[in-house]
């Protein structure tokens, strides 16, 4: 396969291309009708201000600073304000919304450590404080991320009070925290509307806890929820929830079955396709024909979601897109979460978010600058040298930011279209299938574990009818792969979710999980990775079964370093359940487009994706209601090859600029979309 895809995709193409080369195959018609106001809060972005070592752990963890000083170059810790580079940077793309202090990081961030004298937090110089000036030199919304490991619901809402709560009042009792919000200098109330309760907390904490029962985060959520709204009824939290390529995942729909309406909104993180590996496995431009056909996939996710938002808590619940970035989690051959491609994919994911029939609270690029993610980096911003660069990323903002209108309007497009295989989240695209609604009767099941084989070294007990325990006792023993089901009946092309519960006790270092194979023993779905000691936990994942699977199996893994298996794991209630129908998706169009107007009327803006990644398109325009003069200005994102990157300071990707007359019969007009890029129009309004 890797033979044939080298062949295919071997030709490279030279700039400048010329529409001779094209065909005039795909149309835009643009109606002058508007649709509904462009929400800002869409091109929100992250900031980083955790301790490292706070996310790592570990003995010979350092903590730097990179992020709880410098903020990841968004705050000078020496002249202590907001970097004026990083915010002019930020203004010219028009960051609407920072999210604080930073993922995974926040699982045991302290706020109270990041509050009063710098010479008292000599390694968080970059705390809340400095967070809201930074905010308020951007002009961004705040929206702050609570931990949900660390401290307890009353220190939540004490942050909360620290925030808003008015000179002379202390809702909660205690420490007065509006008193000691004035003594570091800010006596006025910040009014901070917008937390998110956790970060992806459904995988743990990166140390001890490696899964989290969507249960007891729901009874969470309620208790803390209630003690801030008495703090500050105004105050939005929002729920942390999964998708998946279906909709909601097992993990956010039984949180949702608990926490029903009481809930402000929901958050979740995008990322598209998880690709990890630095061998090439895929060609950049398989790997991106691939990639760009998921922002419409992740449209109708978004729509699912919406439904059964409606359909669990009886109301219409916003969402809040925290997070979102091409998945690509490798170096070689390009670091591909920085190039052209990964930039195509971005200006896709912002039409999507702009126009899908979802109500979208705000939307966080992940994120702004340096680290490992930066749209913009300077490799020596904490020497305080050196100038900063823009990834191709940044660029897409810059489009839609300055060459983008307030005012949607109606956008179709014809156009030629692509196969893609799939991978990992995205699903592949190919000839739709008339497939039975149908449910069967039964359709939620326990399975009684029955373990077809064992090795001697692990000793099976009842616990009850749907209760087992496993006891390992296995030396020289690096993996470990037992079958105990495999006699479900399954319909092809179809939906599923597993659940159970599950307890360890006195386990070696080991990680283990379930996995769902097919009746070839091909891997369909695995359940996160589980490891160390815990009581009863609820565990689940959905899964879509293939067009030829007729039978499914479950299988017990484990796996250790350590040549050693111990310890005792307790299994009960496992259940399969039928959901229907797994969606299908036809080709993906070469052309995306979106359509915009101004508050005055007098400008029509369209910005077009070309995934050609090898012709240019040539596209004829049509648009109704709206004469325009006989110039379209251009300003175009592109790079030699989707896999163009600006890494080592040179901008290899970026944007140019051009003028084409053009002879606009009967309101239509014709234009060439350069193969791999990005490309915003500006036409003008001609006058009567």
């Amino acid at each position: 396969m890797l033979v044939i895809w080298g062949l295919i995709f071997c030709l490279s193409f030279i700039f400048p291309f010329t529409s001779a080369l094209a065909k005039p195959s795909t149309e835009i018609l643009i109606e002058f009708k508007e649709i509904k106001k462009v929400n800002s809060y869409i091109f929100g972005h992250n900031t980083l201000a955790y301790d490292p070592c706070t996310y790592e752990g570990g003995k010979n963890c350092i903590n730097h600073g990179q992020y709880t000083n410098f903020g990841a170059g968004q705050w000078d810790p020496i002249l202590r304000k907001p970097n004026t580079v990083l915010v002019d940077l930020a203004k010219k793309i028009k960051v609407s919304v920072l999210r604080f202090p930073g993922g995974c990081g926040t699982h045991h961030y302290n706020w109270k450590k990041a509050i009063g004298p710098i010479e008292k937090r000599p390694m968080y110089k970059f705390g809340i404080d400095e967070f809201m000036e930074l905010c308020k030199a951007i002009g961004a919304k705040p929206i702050i991320t609570l931990s949900y490991f660390t401290g307890t619901c009353q220190d939540l809402a004490d942050l909360v009070e620290y925030l808003n709560a008015p000179l002379g009042t202390n809702p909660n009792g205690g420490i007065a925290w509006a008193e000691v919000r004035a003594k570091n200098g800010h006596p006025e109330p910040y009014g901070v509307k917008w937390f998110e309760f956790g970060n992806e907390v459904w995988h743990g904490d990166h140390r001890k806890i490696s899964a989290v029962d969507p249960r007891e985060y729901a009874r969470r959520y309620l208790k803390c929820r209630q003690l801030i709204k008495n703090v500050d009824p105004k105050v939005k939290l929002g729920a942390v929830i999964g998708e998946s390529p279906y909709g909601l995942d097992w993990w956010g729909r039984t949180v949702l079955n608990i926490v029903k309406d009481k809930v402000d909104f929901v958050v979740i993180h995008i990322y598209r396709p998880g690709y990890r590996s630095n061998k090439n496995e895929i060609p950049a431009k398989e790997l991106f024909k691939i990639t760009l056909a998921s922002p419409d996939q992740i449209k109708d996710i978004l729509e699912r979601i919406k439904k059964e938002l409606k359909d669990l808590t009886g109301r219409e619940i916003p969402i809040a897109i925290t997070e979102y970035n091409g998945s690509f989690i490798q170096q070689k051959p390009v670091p591909y979460r920085h190039s052209l491609g990964n930039a195509l994919f971005i200006a896709d994911l912002l039409r999507v978010f702009i126009t899908a029939e979802v109500p979208i609270l705000c939307a966080n690029y992940w994120q702004f600058s340096n680290s490992y993610w930066g749209l913009v980096y300077n490799p020596n911003y904490m020497k305080g040298r050196g100038k900063y660069y823009k990834r191709p990323n940044y660029y897409v903002f810059d489009l839609y930011a300055n060459h983008f209108g307030d005012i949607l309007l109606n956008t179709t497009v014809k156009s030629e279209t692509y196969f893609q295989p799939g991978y990992r989240k995205i699903l592949p695209s190919g000839i739709l299938q008339k497939l039975s609604v149908s449910r069967s009767n039964d359709n939620k099941f326990l399975i009684k574990p029955v373990f077809r084989w064992l090795p001697s070294c692990v000793k099976l007990e009842k616990c009850f009818d749907y209760c087992l325990k496993l006891n390992f006792n296995c030396e020289n023993k690096n993996m470990l792969g037992l079958f105990f089901y495999d006699e479900i009946q399954t319909k092809s092309n179809w939906l599923y979710s597993c659940e159970f519960e599950i307890k360890t006790e006195n386990l070696s270092n080991f990680w283990f999980n379930i996995q769902v194979k097919d009746q070839n023993n091909k891997t369909i779905k695995t359940s996160r990775i589980l490891k160390g000691n815990f009581d009863w936990t609820k565990v689940g994942f959905d899964f879509k079964t293939s067009e030829d699977m007729k039978l499914l199996k479950l299988m017990f893994f484990a796996c250790s370093e350590e040549n050693k298996i111990e310890g005792n794991i307790y299994i009960r209630n496992m259940k399969i359940e039928e959901l229907g129908p797994a969606p299908q998706y036809g080709p993906t169009p070469y052309i995306s487009a979106i359509a915009s107007t101004n508050e005055k009327k007098d400008k029509i803006y369209i910005m077009v994706i070309n995934k050609n990644l090898n012709e240019p398109m040539k596209t004829q325009i049509k648009i109704n209601g709206f004469k325009f003069k006989p110039i379209v200005r251009a300003w175009i994102l592109n790079g030699s090859s989707v896999d163009t990157t600006n890494e080592g300071c040179r901008e290899r990707a970026k944007i140019h600029y051009k003028e084409v007359k053009i002879n606009p019969k009967e309101g239509s007009f014709y234009f060439t979309f350069e193969p791999h890029s990005v490309t915003a129009l500006e036409l003008i309004k001609k006058e009567d």
